[in-house]
């Protein structure tokens, strides 16, 4: 890798896997989970995904009741939360 290269992951999730952990623990890989990805998002790209997110989505409301009670049913429902 070049000298200067800075190799950058962001996860939505809080909740995070060993290989996940393993970059972040790394040295190598600046590794961002959770809020922290949509801080550092902002801070490179200048937009507030996360606000905008908060403000345009509802994905129990988006989402017809037939999808949704399927994820229910299914303790799918954490992986609406972003």
């Amino acid at each position: 890798m070049e000298e200067n290269y800075n190799p950058l992951i962001f996860v939505r999730s809080e909740e995070n896997n060993n290989y996940f952990n393993t970059l972040k623990n790394s040295g190598v890989w600046q590794a961002y989970s959770g809020g922290e990805t949509y801080d550092q998002i902002r801070a490179y790209a200048g937009y507030d995904i996360r606000q905008w997110i908060d403000n345009n989505i509802d994905w129990e409301d988006d989402l017809n009741d037939d999808m949704v009670e399927h994820l229910r049913n299914n303790n799918l429902l954490q992986y609406l939360v972003w």
